[in-house]
């Protein structure tokens, strides 16, 4: 990769992660640096003041796109039915890791700190959330704790079911063939996730 090409790569990035709602501005300012050094392989102090600037105009524009946001975005909705999935006994987790493995190490996590032993979980990864912030659907992947072998995949199928009715209780449309192998989809909307302000619920 040229070092236009890491360049162009790490501006989307802090985009990504700005408008992504996960992220603090402290804490990712703190964090460009170790991202050039990742990217380049040495560090680059002129990319860091770039990114740096980069992003707090981002998240400038970011507080005031929010302050817009009156009515329930489609984020609030999948907030709101996490919520409840978790209050069911299901882990249900949002930006869990950067790829499939690291999501079901932090949801895995979360489950063995739990005093009841969930009966599953649901969640979407670093990467579902790039695609997700750039309006291309939410994939959420889903599985069963479920220690017998013989009923894990009932047990999983039934898991997904409910992550279905509940999403779509509140609001929020899904797409699924049924198959175990195959994860849940939210499809395209527009990003709206929030991080300083609240909506007043129904």
């Amino acid at each position: 990769m040229s070092d236009d090409d890491s360049r162009e790569h790490l501006l989307a990035r802090v985009e990504c992660a700005v408008r992504g709602g996960f992220e603090d501005e402290e804490e990712l300012l703190e964090e460009l640096e170790q991202w050039v050094e990742d990217e380049l392989g040495e560090s680059d102090s002129a990319l860091v003041e770039t990114l740096d600037a980069h992003a707090r105009k981002l998240f400038q524009a970011q507080r005031v796109r929010e302050a817009g946001w009156s009515e329930p975005t489609l984020n609030d909705a999948i907030d709101n039915a996490f919520e409840e999935l978790n209050g069911r006994g299901v882990v249900a987790l949002q930006n869990a890791g950067y790829t499939m493995s690291e999501g079901w190490s932090d949801v895995n996590e979360v489950a063995s700190y739990q005093d009841t032993p969930p009966r599953g979980a649901v969640f979407f990864h670093g990467q579902d959330l790039e695609r997700g912030v750039a309006g291309e659907g939410l994939m959420l992947a889903f599985g069963a704790y479920e220690e017998d072998a013989a009923k894990h995949e009932a047990a999983s199928l039934a898991i997904a079911r409910e992550v279905c009715e509940v999403l779509g209780r509140h609001g929020v449309r899904t797409e699924w063939n049924g198959s175990v192998g195959e994860r849940i989809r939210i499809p395209p909307f527009e990003w709206r996730k929030r991080q300083w302000t609240q909506v007043a619920r129904a």
